[in-house]
């Protein structure tokens, strides 16, 4: 007989009772697991604030944040044992409910942890912050007086589910401003956050309820209206269009994060073309493309190639389609909806149709499927893709040059993957920099953010907090009531 076992893909506070749901059958190597997802209506929403937000002031609000974040270490340090429970629950669902190969969701949700343990996370305090006992107690200023840091009490975070622990980062930064948290997950990837509060409340179940791990539909009035309403502060992760919606129904003196959509690329310089290092670099390329099928803002959706290399351009295309080729083999993409395959097929269709009318591009494609895509382009220009392992390769003289073809897009730019030679970094991310990207890597790393990188361009916890001042005349002159002044 199979092996049954019950995963709850929400979480609430232990004095919170839900009595509707509906379950999910998942099969996973001999093994059957029943997903359990509450159905919720606004009145939940509203008893689940008022239990968070008591759990909060009685407790949460009380901790140090060192005390906070010895916490998160403790649950992250579970997570790192390979046998840990939900850990080998995550191993098996995730990739069965996303698609995702189940090796790539292994080591980069591994490596993903490893950037919450204690040092990083004390280090991304001391980015945001210089003295992060702000966030405790009020402490000086060099220009004299005093300050204190306070987090919103309640935070709504709403999810998208296109890349598994983006939902962790987010709640983590809630945790280290004190705040109480409703995450709004996604019934594409809903199981994550939830095991991670199951392990905080292991270490600390007080903690681990000032938080609450809800899925629902994305778009449902009621649900959406009562938690926007609930949270002193709002972040938004999503497409535009559910940004644009959320913003709408968040009130002016709110503070809001929005991370919606953003196009990454990767540059190559000709020194990265020799013969010691082509083959190395195209490598490491096709892991950025297809690590999470391009569903991160950070994976690249162009390339720049530069010419007087060891390889031309065109050639570094055609290894590209190799390595992908190869990649796809050993961790194949996950299925596409209808749409999405489509969606390529579209794009694999424009281009050929220039192949025919113009040497100046070239498709190459995975035959009989569309796992993946790569379009050589002989002139520059800038251009997103469908994603799912797409992607566009231009040919360049000078990289110093591709900026001019930025300038409608600096809204969208994010991340972009370099391997040029050191004398050409500053040039480079200077010129980069003015037309909009906010984050430089290397080749390999692009969807590896490290802690403290300022998401979008801006900070993270420093946008979240009110900051209160004591100015320095006041210290002074308060001292003539001390009863024992001379």
């Amino acid at each position: 007989m199979m092996e049954t076992e019950l995963i709850e893909a929400y979480y609430v506070p232990e004095s919170i009772k839900l009595t509707d749901f509906r379950q999910e059958s998942i099969q996973v190597k001999g093994r059957k697991y029943i997903v359990k997802y509450p159905e919720l209506t606004a009145e939940h929403i509203e008893e689940i604030g008022a239990s968070l937000q008591a759990n909060r002031k009685d407790y949460l609000a009380q901790l140090s944040t060192n005390e906070v974040v010895d916490k998160i270490d403790q649950a992250i340090q579970l997570w790192l044992n390979p046998n840990y429970r939900l850990r080998r629950i995550a191993d098996a669902l995730i990739p069965a409910v996303t698609g995702y190969d189940q090796d790539m969701v292994r080591l980069e949700l591994k490596r993903y942890m490893r950037t919450f343990r204690k040092k990083e996370l004390l280090r991304f305090l001391d980015e945001e912050f210089d003295q992060p006992a702000i966030l405790d107690d009020f402490r000086p200023r060099k220009s004299g007086g005093m300050s204190r840091a306070y987090g919103p009490n309640t935070i709504f975070h709403l999810f998208s589910g296109n890349v598994p622990g983006v939902q962790l980062w987010s709640l983590i930064m809630g945790l280290l401003l004190k705040s109480a948290a409703i995450g709004k997950t996604s019934y594409s990837e809903p199981l994550l956050p939830a095991l991670f509060l199951q392990s905080l409340k292991e270490v600390d179940e007080r903690l681990a309820d000032a938080i609450a791990i809800l899925p629902w539909k994305g778009g449902t009035e009621s649900l959406d209206n009562m938690a926007v309403n609930w949270g002193e502060a709002v972040i938004v992760y999503g497409s535009n269009k559910t940004v644009a919606e959320i913003r709408k129904k968040t009130p002016i003196h709110k503070k809001l994060l929005s991370y919606g959509h953003k196009i990454s690329f990767a540059m190559i310089g000709k020194e990265a073309l020799t013969a010691d290092h082509y083959s190395d670099t195209l490598h490491k390329l096709a892991e950025d493309i297809s690590i999470y099928d391009q569903q991160s803002c950070l994976s690249p959706q162009c390339v720049y190639v530069e010419q007087d290399g060891v390889v031309s351009p065109k050639q570094f295309a055609q290894g590209l389609a190799a390595e992908l080729s190869r990649y796809h083999k050993k961790r194949p993409r996950a299925k596409l909806t209808g749409e999405e395959a489509m969606s390529i097929q579209n794009f694999r269709n424009e281009h050929s149709l220039k192949s025919l009318q113009s040497q100046n591009t070239a498709v190459y494609s995975s035959k009989d499927d569309t796992a993946w895509t790569v379009i050589y382009h002989e002139e520059p220009s800038f251009s997103g893709s469908p994603l799912n392992r797409s992607v566009h390769v231009y040919a360049v003289d000078r990289l110093e040059e591709v900026a001019d073809h930025f300038q409608q897009w600096e809204s969208y730019l994010q991340s972009c993957g370099l391997a040029v030679e050191p004398a050409r970094l500053f040039s480079l991310a200077n010129i980069l920099g003015a037309a909009g990207v906010n984050r430089f890597s290397p080749i390999g790393e692009m969807n590896r953010a490290k802690p403290g990188w300022h998401h979008d361009g801006g900070f993270n916890l420093m946008e979240l907090v009110r900051m209160v001042d004591l100015e320095r005349d006041l210290e002074y002159g308060l001292e003539k009531y001390d009863s024992d002044v001379e």
